[in-house]
Parts: structure tokens; sequence; C-alpha cells
């Protein structure tokens, strides 16, 4: 049978460009496109001065958000694919910076980031992909780059700083006491009763840190006095009994599999018209609860205030009272089951109880209940539960005593009934009331076909499940990037099932490379005024966009 001819030493009569290599409906080329038509000049000026000449910070950025898209997290296989990858080559212009630089400017350039994936939204909403009209909010946990074996306690950190200081006053002493230890002979080579020695070496970790400070060279002790100064501050912030020395701002979480580790909480709210994330962020929190509010106003502070009735799904983890007032008080139109009815939507709690509080109903006007056998429960009085931190109203059933139920409905042998209420109990009932519609679970199980398919493709095709970087800071960039390669492919993929970018149609199915281009370019000063005003010193979120 005849074989297709090979043509590996074929010499080309016009040499063509990386470009040429790409196809032309490659997502790069929307990486490309979005990151050059953005205005990097207040970025560029940190680069002023003496020294060698950097690399652009365009070409990193584009360089890290096609790694994100491909899978490829780890500096050290972007560097390499930027000398083995066409792709990579296209986007660094046949430069090959090396794995510390692209680390670095991951680290370093968390604000760049965040601005980055604004504008990528905001790029995604003037094509048409985000409504705002229905938003959902949900967290997760990941994975600290940090083992549980690598906690110390206050108690181990005061003995590590003790002998870190000791060895500092040693200083000249340390030198005798290896002449005497080794003489002339060479350290490596010890004899075995001191190898045995070495083996007995308490094995708790406060040990093995003094260990590592001792016989580890200049470097590696400024490194550990470094880190030492990073514990303290975090547990003194923190409030907590221990943390991790390998990454202090990680903090203990349950996994899906109820297994506590050392861990981060991504939050994400994305726009359910077509799966674009328009606010997200790590947090250090283990309560999903209090994340709503700052997840809604990071929306407002990119696309302005929402609109009246725009809805608003989140699981149980997010219900309180003061959430679920939050959304009443801004017109928001919430979707947020409680634990009981969360749990019952999927299956795994029987029926309530018939003297349960949420078959006791609520009087609005009266501000009282009336038990399943028709008899009032008034308030009585309210407290600060200091525990949960929220204030507690408390209501008294007034004819417990000669009800023949008393023994079903209350425990108490001498007391009435008395039900507790944590927040405004009406809009409670309205919320519960709307979750227990077959039209609010309808609404509810968007959330699934949004938000949980993109921590599905985070961590299952960007291989999110652990980070690589350690701080709140890294790990807050790295999600971040997570999320700029979502949006960019489902805007590519959206694209390309569509056949049009918004109002100008493509060719052949492709994007139109030029109308790309256009509509990058009409958010320039918009981009260009946000970095100005970064320069100045201000944060992110205290921009208006």
């Amino acid at each position: 049978m005849a074989f297709i001819k090979r043509l590996r030493n074929q010499n080309w009569l016009f040499p063509p460009t990386i470009a040429d290599l790409i196809e032309e409906d490659h997502i790069c080329r929307l990486v490309d496109d979005v990151v050059e038509n953005m205005d990097f000049k207040s970025i560029e000026g940190r680069y002023d001065g003496p020294g060698s000449p950097a690399y652009h910070p365009k070409v990193m950025m584009k360089l890290l958000i096609q790694g994100t898209i491909d899978g490829i997290r780890s500096s050290r296989k972007i560097s390499k694919a930027t000398k083995e990858n066409v792709v990579y080559m296209y986007l660094s212009d046949h430069l090959n910076p090396d794995f510390r630089t692209i680390c670095r400017f991951r680290k370093d350039n968390l604000e760049t980031i965040k601005l980055v994936i604004a504008e990528i939204a905001k790029l995604a909403r003037e094509m048409g992909m985000v409504k705002l009209g229905h938003l959902s909010i949900d967290g997760t946990k990941i994975k600290a780059s940090a083992s549980n074996f690598s906690v110390v306690s206050k108690e181990e950190l005061d003995e590590i700083k003790e002998a870190i200081d000791m060895e500092l006053q040693k200083g000249i002493e340390i030198d005798e006491m290896e002449d005497l230890i080794y003489g002339d002979t060479d350290p490596n080579k010890l004899p075995k009763s001191f190898k045995d020695l070495k083996e007995k070496v308490r094995k708790d970790k406060a040990a093995k840190i003094i260990d590592q400070y001792k016989n580890g060279d200049q470097k590696e002790k400024k490194r550990i006095e470094k880190q030492l100064g990073k514990v303290q501050k975090e547990l003194e912030v923190s409030g907590k009994d221990f943390v991790s020395f390998t990454d202090p701002e990680s903090r203990f979480m349950k996994n899906k599999k109820h297994f506590s580790e050392l861990s981060y909480n991504p939050q994400v709210t994305v726009d359910a018209e077509h799966g674009i994330v328009v606010a997200e962020d790590v947090v250090q929190n283990v309560r999903d609860v209090e994340q709503l509010k700052p997840q809604i106003e990071q929306v407002e502070e990119v696309f302005g205030k929402l609109p009246k009735n725009t809805i608003i799904s989140a699981d149980n983890d997010y219900h309180s009272a003061g959430n679920i007032d939050f959304l009443k008080e801004h017109e928001l139109d919430g979707y947020i089951p409680h634990e009981k009815l969360a749990s019952k939507m999927q299956g795994k709690t029987k029926e309530s109880g018939r003297f349960d509080k949420d078959n006791f109903k609520y009087n609005v006007e009266k501000d009282d209940f009336t038990c399943p056998n028709g008899e009032t429960v008034k308030f009585s009085f309210e407290y600060f539960d200091k525990q949960k931190g929220k204030q507690v109203r408390v209501y008294r059933g007034t004819g417990c005593a000669q009800c023949p139920d008393k023994k079903l409905c209350t425990k108490s042998k001498r007391g009435p009934r008395r039900i507790k209420c944590y927040g405004n109990e009406a809009n409670l009932r309205e919320m519960a009331e709307k979750m227990e519609s077959p039209e609010g679970q309808e609404v509810y199980r968007v959330r699934a076909k949004t938000v949980e398919r993109l921590f599905g493709h985070v961590k299952q095709n960007i291989g999110l499940r652990e980070f690589l970087t350690r701080g709140l800071q890294g790990v807050r960039a790295e999600f971040s990037l997570a999320c700029i390669a979502h949006n960019l492919k489902r805007i590519w993929t959206i694209k390309s099932q569509t056949k049009a970018i918004g109002v100008n149609s493509t060719k052949n199915g492709r994007i139109d490379q030029s109308s790309l281009k256009n509509m990058c370019r009409s958010i320039k000063g918009v981009w260009s005024q946000i970095l100005s005003s970064l320069s100045k010193g201000l944060s992110i979120y205290q921009l208006s966009y």
C-alpha cells in the first residue's frame, strides 16, 4: 500500500510565520486579541528605571491565561511550552521567559489579573452573553499547597522562636563547636555513632524546623526567619490556636468527603445566560453565608446597580435572615432554601413533625404564632446570642398548661413551648414558601447548569483541585486566572456555535478577527481610566466603572 510522503527535510520556498501554523479558529487568537487590545501603559510604568529589559506584561498575561485554558498551571511547564509548542511561541512572540519570571509575575500582579477578568466580563456583556437576569452564587473548597502535618501550635512556635534566638546569639560558638566535633574531617563523612545520633532527633514539627534552621545555609535561615514572622502574625490575626507553618493563611475546612484539610474557599457569581463569571474571590472563612453580600457588591462595582428583581440563587449555606433581608432591601429576587428544605429537595430527610416550628403559622400584623392546635404563641423577650452573633426573639405559648399534646410539642416539663427567631420571620417564611413552590424549585435548578458546572470545569479540565501557590494573594491570582480561562473558553465556544459576534457575523463559522479587535478596542478607554486610578494607589474596589 502507498503511504503519505513525509516532508521533514523539505525546504520552504516562503518560510511561514508562527501564526501561519495555527488554525484561524484556535482559542489562542482570542487570548491574543483580548490582551493586546487592553491598555497596559500604567503597568508598563512599573518597569521604568535601570536594569535589564523585562518581558512585556502582555506576553506574561497571555502565557498564564493560555496555560490555564490548557490545564498547564505549572510555571515550569509553561516556560517549556514557549520552546516546544507553536501556540505558546506565538503568544510569547518567540520569547522564552524562565519559570521563575512567570511564577513571580503571577504572584506580584493580582490587581492586574483582577482587572483583566473584570474587563472580560464587561466584554461578554457588550457581546450579549451576560444579561444579569439570573445570577448564581456558590463556593467550593480547594486544598492549599500544605500538608495537614505542617501545622504548629502557639507553644511550638514559641519553642521555635526561642531556639532560633539562641542560635542567632551563639554566633562564633557554632564554628568552635563544629571544630570540636568534626576536627579536620569532612562533615559529610561522619562516624556511624554521629549518624545514629542524628536519627534519634525528636520527630515533632518544632524540632524539625529547628533542625532545618540549624543545619541550613544563610539563605535557608533567612527564609525560616521570614516565615516565622508570617506565622506569628497570622496566629494573632486569626485568633486560632495553631496554623500551618508552610502556608499560614490557609485554614482547616471540610471537603465533599467530610475530611478536614488545609484549604481555601473560592467564591463565584455566574450569570445564568451563558455561564460567564461576573464576580469571584478566594476567602479564608469556611462559612459561605458571609460571602453573598460581597459577591453582589462586586458585581455592581463592575456593571452598576443590578436591575430590579434580578434573580439571585444560592444554596442553603448562604441562608440567613441577614442575607434574605439584604436581598429584600435591594429589591433582588432571592432563591435560597434553608437547610431542612434543601435536604428535603434532595430526598435526604423525612417530612417535618406536626409540632415543628415550620408548622406554626406566623401572623405578621400581630407578630405572634398560632400552633397546630390553634393556641397563640406570643412574643416574650429578646437577647443577643454571642456564639451565633445574632439578635434572638423568643416567643412563649399561652395555652400549653392544659394542652393534651404538650409532651409532643415541647421537652420542657414546667414551662410553655418556646420559639426562637433569628431575624425577620416574615421574610424567612416568604422565602421558604417561594422555595417550596414548583416555580421556585424550577428556578433553583438552574444553578446546577451554571455555577456547579463551572466548578466541575475548573477542577476537572483546568486541574485546579489543589493550589500550586501559597498565601492568600497567590491563590487569589491562581483562581482568577482559572475564571479568566473559563470565561474566554465560554466566549469562544458560544461564538463558534452561534456563528456570530455581537452585531457582526463570522466568516465560514470562524470568528471575524477584525470584529473582535474592534470590540476589544471599544473598552480601551475604560481600561485606561482604571489603570490610571490604580497607579494612584486606589484599590480595585474603589474604582468607578
